[in-house]
């Protein structure tokens, strides 16, 4: 028996960030985005690990990889934390 996520992974960067969105505290949201984009590295090991785990990036989701241009999970990680932080800098 394979495990399955709770709901479908995302599978473009738009639904991964629109997920993370809708998650995300006020307080969180403040907090990404006034952190500097040179510093969003210190996110990966914590919330980086979670986005990993959530959305199937060790498990095969190579949809979301792919909208990452990414091979690696950890690369695409750093892509959606940065996308986030993009999204917030403009609300």
């Amino acid at each position: 028996m394979t495990d399955m996520p709770a709901e479908p992974w995302p599978q473009t960067l738009e639904e991964a960030v629109e997920s993370i969105m809708a998650e995300l505290s006020q307080e969180d949201k403040i907090t990404v985005r006034n952190t500097p984009r040179e510093d969003l590295i210190r996110f990966h090991h914590g919330w980086g690990t979670g986005i990993r785990n959530s959305f199937g990036l060790w498990q095969g989701n190579q949809a979301l990889l792919q909208a990452c241009n990414s091979t690696f999970p950890d690369d695409a990680s750093m892509v959606i934390i940065e996308a986030v932080w993009e999204q917030l800098q403009s609300s």
